[in-house]
């Protein structure tokens, strides 16, 4: 028994959460088997492949000690931009999407100037941001939703690529943020930056430039989210995104980042959003009360939450 235990506290925190998304997964499945056939796995991956393209690169920025909470509005923006450039005003597809990626870079860089030029924090700069957004989307579309988009992707999307083309634009996120993250030098100084910004400053590090780079991002990957949403459903809403901020930090939390910056796992969101989709897709499946899915996520980002608190005291102690 002790060398049991011993092993299950050697195993590493992805270990642990792998295993965890593992066991929800396989009780749903017992409850339901048809939740555990090939199209619900899918369908589960595709519920969180959107937000997911859109929280790749703010979990760089948490990272860095910033947050951004106007992803989902800069996505209902850059969504509806490229909707109505196309059906309104006649541009191809190529030149609206990169407008869209403009719209989405230029709401982020906003971002940044107000949070390093402005001082305002992040968190109060962002907010703002996500109410502008909003309205600004809600404004340009006259409130409605526009679903007369040109299907130009009818005969790409009966391909396996084309029909899960938003899955695997996301599974190429993870791994270029997971590799930013931990194989380059960049990383390291995003690290050095979430970790203590006045050393970083102190080693000649640009701590300005970095976090005005990781807000573009950020802003960038919420704008791609967008328009691949667009794609998908081929329609666009004011309405699109909403929630997808807390849906975000949720999963990040739950994946192993800290809200406080200094580390951050790209596959830890994946594990986060992937956790939260198992049981809102296993409740329904297995015919529980949906209310019961808030309870349960609220219970599991609290438990994160508490032990991130709790790892951050150990290391502040020990130094």
């Amino acid at each position: 028994m002790r060398v049991n235990l011993r092993s299950s506290a050697q195993l590493s925190p992805f270990v642990k959460r792998v295993i965890f998304v593992a066991v929800v997964f396989a009780i749903f499945a017992g409850l339901n088997p048809a939740f555990a056939n090939y199209a619900s796995i899918l369908s589960i991956i595709q519920g969180i492949a959107f937000v997911g393209i859109a929280s790749v690169f703010l979990v760089l920025l948490i990272t860095a000690g910033e947050f951004d909470i106007s992803i989902g509005a800069t996505a209902a923006l850059s969504a509806l931009t490229p909707a109505i450039l196309v059906t309104k005003q006649g541009y191809n597809i190529p030149t609206a999407l990169l407008i869209t990626l403009g719209v989405g870079a230029s709401v982020g860089l906003l971002n940044g100037l107000i949070v390093i030029y402005g001082k305002v924090p992040s968190f109060i700069a962002t907010i703002a941001m996500l109410f502008m957004c909003k309205s600004f989307a809600t404004y340009i579309s006259e409130g409605k939703g526009i679903s007369d988009f040109p299907d130009l992707y009818d005969g790409f999307k009966q391909t396996l690529f084309g029909q899960y083309f938003s899955i695997l634009v996301f599974i190429a996120f993870i791994f270029v943020g997971e590799f930013i993250l931990n194989r380059t030098n960049f990383g390291k100084v995003i690290a050095a930056v979430g970790s203590n910004p006045e050393a970083a400053r102190t080693a000649g590090i640009n701590a300005n430039r970095v976090k005005l780079i990781l807000f573009v991002a950020t802003g960038c990957g919420a704008a791609l989210a967008g328009f691949l949403s667009l794609v998908h459903f081929n329609s666009a809403w004011f309405t699109l995104g909403s929630g997808w901020e807390l849906l975000a930090i949720a999963g990040l939390v739950i994946g192993g980042t800290s809200l406080f910056g200094g580390r951050g796992t790209v596959i830890g969101l994946f594990l986060g959003l992937l956790l939260m989709q198992v049981v809102a897709s296993g409740m329904v499946a297995s015919r529980i009360d949906p209310w019961w899915q808030t309870v349960i996520t609220g219970v599991i980002v609290l438990v994160s939450l508490s032990v991130d608190m709790k790892r951050k005291k150990v290391k502040t102690d020990a130094t």
